[in-house]
């Protein structure tokens, strides 16, 4: 419901015509953002002085988007037009891009903390969008404690080089790089600041990814130098936070959120993991983090909520044999409610292609 409100809302800012250039707001590329929740229509744009006043718009965003069924209040943010910053100082001190031909779009996935089970999240994501037809990607930006090879099952390959390019290693129709395929398993890898960054731009640059319709980045949790190293490199189409319901978490991911808004990278929504745990024998489910923490969190940040997967413990099985729920027990809720969150991404692949 809420992605057809957002195209709805989008169909209504295109006639929004812009008098000193005659193009429409989308047209003069104005729109960073569009979200729906709860009936609340959030709209972020890139302000330029030069085309209308900051009332203006707002009054005009405020007639069309308020007459749309099913919206109750709408609220206009701006966001100044610059350049977001793309580079980082090299070795030898001329700046560097990611580029990655062939990548249509790019998704980083983050967390405020560690433990909400974000990895978890990634990888069931991007095998329920692969199983929707989608040609898929996903790369563990987690230097520190890479997870994705044991939850694919895959800890004991090794990637080839081919065309001086490093080979993904292909799983379940994805395909997928980590650190944790290169080191040895057990060692730790003991890095600062720079040198995160620089092995991320370095190993996420280096791989052959081929054609695909969408690269997932598991990024590790916080919003330190990975974070903001990768924001600063790589032009990423969108985002998702993650959490769990309670306060502890919810407070942690606020600060991601805030930084990636700073960062201007659009947030794509919110998914509540570990929303109740649900009972392997009886099938019913307890609200053991608390109720409702995601949903109130994501309304108050203007995002959709896209999912609420039960802690279930067939997750940690399927987990620990590095086979992802969707694939061990696709008729499960957690595997239905990413599918669900898989289709919502699919959607907003296809709109961005």
């Amino acid at each position: 419901m809420n992605s057809e409100l957002e195209e709805r809302i989008r169909v209504e800012l295109k006639q929004i015509l812009l008098p000193k250039i005659d193009k429409d707001l989308m047209e003069a590329g104005m729109l960073e953002r569009v979200a729906v929740a709860g009936g609340r229509a959030h709209v972020l744009l890139h302000f330029k002085p030069a085309y209308a006043s900051k009332s203006q718009l707002v009054q005009w965003v405020k007639e069309r988007v308020s007459r749309i069924e099913g919206i109750s209040e709408v609220e206009v943010e701006f966001t100044s037009q610059v350049d977001r910053p793309r580079t980082v100082p090299s070795g030898s001190g001329t700046a560097r891009r990611i580029e990655l031909p062939g990548v249509k779009e790019t998704m980083a996935i983050f967390s405020g903390k560690g433990g909400v089970g974000k990895s978890t999240v990634a990888v069931n994501l991007a095998v329920a969008l692969a199983q929707a037809g989608a040609r898929v990607g996903l790369f563990d930006g987690d230097i520190h404690g890479p997870n994705i090879p044991n939850l694919l099952g895959i800890t004991e390959k090794r990637p080839t080089v081919a065309r001086g390019k490093i080979q993904p290693i292909e799983k379940f129709s994805i395909k997928a790089m980590s650190i944790g395929l290169i080191v040895e398993p057990d060692e730790a890898l003991i890095w600062r600041g720079p040198m995160i960054t620089k092995a991320i731009h370095e190993l996420l640059s280096g791989v052959e990814w081929g054609e695909l319709d969408l690269l997932i980045i598991d990024l590790p949790p916080g919003s330190g130098d990975a974070q903001l190293g990768l924001a600063q490199d790589l032009e990423l189409s969108g985002s998702l936070a993650v959490t769990t319901p309670q306060e502890v978490a919810l407070a942690d991911v606020r600060r991601g959120i805030t930084a990636f808004k700073r960062l201007e990278v659009p947030i794509w929504g919110m998914i509540e993991n570990m929303s109740y745990f649900l009972c392997p024998h009886c099938g019913s489910g307890s609200e053991i983090f608390g109720s409702g923490g995601g949903a109130r969190e994501a309304q108050r940040q203007g995002i959709p909520l896209l999912g609420r997967i039960p802690l279930d413990p067939a997750i940690r099985e399927g987990g620990d044999q590095g086979v992802p729920i969707v694939i061990n027990a696709p008729d499960s809720p957690a595997a239905k409610e990413f599918r669900k969150i898989a289709q919502y991404l699919l959607q907003k692949q296809r709109q961005l292609a």
